[in-house]
């Protein structure tokens, strides 16, 4: 059995927050918008690393399972399953996703081939954990209506609610976190209704051609001069045949900047995603008129300076102290000769 590919690792993140909002037994039913906005939401980010945000190898005929909770220590554990595809994210609810105030998120997955149906989820993460769940219906549903949000409203079934029955293991890397859940809230959701009652809004990589899909080794590249601020990023990436790290930051004259990093790898059969991100002031990065001189200190969760030289013709540096800490994998370097680096700014 090959590990997924690491190309699929990038656009599951996106779906790992497309289904419910957390505790849906709880809070009541998602509705439609929700739904959707979960989706979409990473794609400034995916955007930012110059990657698109599908495929993900769904189909408009697929089911989508999740289940979420929030262990003892504080860290957020969700599952999303889909075919052969099983997604076992990990964010740290005191400085994850929930931590809006600075605009910090961090978010590792961890993907594995299994089989997962309207029914059932198993998979196995090697050392770190295994998932042997069934689901039982609640018997709540969320249809497709305007009171769920629907602009096209029908008889179909957006999602079903219910519990997960079984054994969820995982111990992440060093010990940072570990958890065993046996009865878990979740459900699945209907990826076809889901779009079909909002119209205008779209799955990424449902019906959408190579044609149709950016460049995904390159940032979006404006056609037009724009009337707004102009938007300034730079992008480090460093590629092995098994790992890739991508360090990326961009400004938009709003007096802020977005810092964003991802490692992702393959280890024997299950593949790795890590992301971390952050809102400093404009500040954190500074940079000439000419692009050809910049710096950035971001915050924790980074450490460290990078700074970038163009030199004398296509030459260029990036070095530095420059680092982050992923969950499960701290201090990993984010500068060097490796890395392929460019600054860049809009027009």
């Amino acid at each position: 059995m090959k590990a997924p590919g690491i190309s699929l690792a990038i656009a599951v993140v996106a779906a790992i927050l497309c289904v419910f909002a957390s505790d849906a037994a709880a809070s009541g039913a998602p509705l439609a918008p929700t739904l959707l906005a979960r989706i979409t939401q990473p794609r400034d980010e995916l955007a930012l690393l110059g990657q698109s945000s599908g495929p993900f190898g769904l189909s408009r005929r697929s089911r989508a399972s999740e289940l979420k909770f929030t262990n003892q220590d504080g860290y957020q554990f969700t599952v999303v399953a889909f075919g052969q595809v099983i997604a076992l994210s990990v964010s740290n609810g005191r400085e994850g996703l929930s931590d809006k105030a600075v605009g910090r998120s961090s978010i590792t997955t961890y993907l594995a081939h299994g089989k997962a149906t309207s029914t059932s989820i198993r998979a196995s993460f090697g050392d770190r954990g295994r998932i042997d769940l069934h689901f039982r219906p609640s018997g709540r549903e969320v249809h497709a209506s305007r009171h769920a949000g629907c602009r096209r409203p029908s008889s179909s079934t957006i999602a079903q609610l219910g519990l997960f029955v079984g054994e969820l293991r995982f111990r992440g890397e060093g010990g940072y976190t570990s958890a065993e859940a046996h009865r878990v809230h979740g459900g699945t959701v209907n990826l076809a209704a889901l779009v079909s009652c909002r119209p205008g809004g779209k799955l990424p990589g449902l019906a959408e051609s190579s044609a149709q899909r950016p460049d995904s080794t390159s940032p979006a590249v404006q056609t037009h001069p724009s009337n707004g601020p102009k938007r300034t990023s730079l992008l480090a990436s460093f590629k092995l045949p098994l790992s890739r790290t991508v360090f990326g930051v961009r400004t938009g004259g709003t007096g802020s900047a977005r810092f964003l990093a991802a490692e992702e790898a393959s280890e024997g059969r299950i593949g790795i995603i890590r992301l971390a991100s952050v809102s400093a002031p404009q500040s954190a990065f500074t940079f000439d008129d000419a692009l050809a001189n910049a710096a950035v200190a971001p915050p924790t969760p980074f450490s460290g300076k990078g700074v970038f030289q163009q030199g004398t013709g296509v030459a260029e540096s990036w070095t530095g102290s420059l680092a982050v800490s992923f969950l499960g994998a701290p201090g990993v370097p984010l500068t060097g000769s490796l890395f392929r680096t460019r600054l860049a700014q809009s027009w």
